[in-house]
C-alpha cells in the first residue's frame, strides 16, 4: 500500500465513525492536512480508532509533521495497548479519551501497561469520587466486579462464593479471578447457531472451498441478514449494484447479491472499483466477490467484550460489557495486493469460520490481516 491508499482508509474511517469534521477539514481540507505527513505517519493514523482519530484531528489542526511527530509516536504506543489485541483492551471509551488528554504529560519511554493503567484509574476516581474506603470495602467493591465477570463466564453463584472466600483469606489472589477464559461468542446469528460444529478436513488452498455443508451454512446466514436502510441509501446501492452486475455478469449469485444490497454505498463503490480491475472470467474475480461477501457476514457476528477495572491503586472498581463486530472492510485495500494463493487461503479461512465461528478464530483472522500491513506473510487458521 502507498500513501494515497492509507489516506483513503482514513477518509473511510471518518465516514464509518461518523466524525463531524471542523470547517478547516471539510472539502479537501483533510486531504491537504494528511498530505503534510509522510507515509509512515499516515500509516499510523490509518490505524486509529474513533477516539484517537478525533483526538488527532483536534490537536494537529494547523500543525506540520515536525510539530506533532512525538505526539504520533505516543499515540501509536497507547493505541496498541488499548486496541482489540492490546493488554488494556478492556478500557472504556471515556477512559481512553481521558488518557489522551494526559498524553502531553507522558514521556514516550514510560508509556507501558502499568503507567497507562494508572492514568485510567485516575479517570475512575474522578468519575466515582475518591471516597474513604478501607481495605475491606475496597476488596468487596472489586469482588462485585469479579462477580459480574464470573457469572458471564457461566460459573454458578455457589462456585463464585467459594472463590470469593478464598480471595478474602488471601487478597493477593484477586487478580487471578479475571484471568479465566472468556466466553467466546456473545451474540451469534441464529442461523450460525444451527449449523453443525463438525467441519470437514481443510481443503487445499488452491480453490475456494465449495463443500456442501459449508455452502449450506453460509447460504442460511445470507438468507437471514437484513438491515432496514433509508430510501436514499437504497437508491445509491441500486445504481452501484447495477454497474457491478453489468461487469461481473453470471459471477454474482442471487444470494451474494442480497449481501451486496446490505453493504454501505461507500464500500460498495470500493468493491465496484476493485472488480473493474479484474477480468470477468479470471479466478481473481470470484475471490474478490467472495471476500466482500464473507467479510461482511463476519462483521455481523457480535463479540462480547468484558470491560472491567481492578487495580491496587484504584479506590473504586467498575465493570461493564459491550458488543461489537470486527469491521473487516478496513482490509479491502490490503487484500488487493495479495497473491491469488494467499487471498484464496483467507477466503477459505473466512468461510470455515462462518461455518463454526469462535471469538478466537475471528480475532486471529483480524490480527493476521493487520500484520499483513507490515508485509507479514504469516497466516493461520486457529480454531
Amino acid at each position: 500500500m502507498n500513501k494515497s491508499d492509507y489516506i483513503n482508509m482514513i477518509l473511510d474511517n471518518v465516514l464509518v465513525y461518523n466524525i463531524n469534521l471542523p470547517p478547516d477539514f471539510q472539502g479537501n481540507g483533510l486531504d491537504d492536512h494528511l498530505n503534510k505527513f509522510d507515509e509512515n505517519n499516515v500509516k499510523i493514523i490509518a490505524g486509529f480508532n474513533k477516539n484517537f482519530l478525533e483526538h488527532f484531528l483536534m490537536v494537529t489542526k494547523g500543525k506540520s509533521q515536525s510539530d506533532v511527530a512525538d505526539l504520533l509516536k505516543k499515540m501509536e504506543k497507547i493505541a496498541y495497548l488499548v486496541g482489540p489485541i492490546g493488554s488494556l483492551s478492556y478500557l472504556g471509551s471515556e477512559q481512553v479519551d481521558y488518557i489522551l488528554t494526559k498524553i502531553n504529560d507522558l514521556k514516550i519511554d514510560e508509556i507501558n501497561e502499568g503507567k497507562i493503567s494508572l492514568v485510567a484509574d485516575d479517570q475512575l476516581r474522578q468519575q466515582f469520587g475518591s471516597g474513604n474506603y478501607n481495605a475491606s470495602e475496597a476488596l468487596e467493591n472489586q469482588l462485585a466486579s469479579a462477580a459480574f465477570y464470573l457469572l458471564s463466564m457461566g460459573y454458578s453463584r455457589e462456585e463464585i462464593q467459594e472463590k470469593f472466600n478464598e480471595v478474602r483469606q488471601d487478597p493477593s489472589r484477586l487478580e487471578s479471578l479475571f484471568n479465566i477464559q472468556q466466553r467466546e461468542i456473545y451474540n451469534l446469528p441464529l442461523e450460525i447457531q444451527q449449523t453443525s460444529s463438525t467441519s470437514a478436513s481443510s481443503p487445499q488452498e488452491t480453490s475456494i472451498d465449495q463443500s456442501h455443508d459449508l455452502n449450506t451454512s453460509i447460504a442460511q446466514h445470507i438468507q437471514a441478514i437484513h438491515q432496514d436502510i433509508t430510501e436514499e441509501r437504497a437508491q445509491k446501492v441500486k445504481v452501484i449494484l447495477e454497474e457491478i452486475k453489468t461487469h461481473v455478469k453470471d459471477n454474482l449469485s442471487e444470494l451474494q447479491e442480497k449481501v451486496f444490497k446490505q453493504m454501505h454505498p461507500d464500500r460498495l463503490n470500493r468493491a465496484l472499483k476493485l472488480l473493474k480491475t479484474t477480468k470477468r472470467k479470471s479466478k481473481r474475480m470470484d475471490l474478490y466477490i467472495e471476500w466482500f461477501i464473507d467479510s461482511l457476514l463476519l462483521s455481523k457476528i457480535e463479540l462480547k467484550v468484558e470491560h472491567w477495572q481492578v487495580s491496587s491503586s484504584a479506590d473504586h472498581s467498575s465493570a461493564g460489557v459491550y458488543t461489537a463486530g470486527i469491521d473487516f472492510s478496513r482490509y479491502d485495500n490490503i487484500i488487493r495486493d495479495f497473491s491469488d494463493a494467499k487471498l484464496t487461503k483467507i477466503v477459505n479461512i473466512s468461510r470455515r469460520i462462518l461455518q463454526n465461528p469462535t471469538k478466537k478464530a475471528i480475532q486471529k483472522l483480524g490480527q493476521d490481516l493487520l500484520k499483513s500491513t507490515g508485509h507479514d506473510e504469516h497466516l493461520y487458521f486457529t480454531d
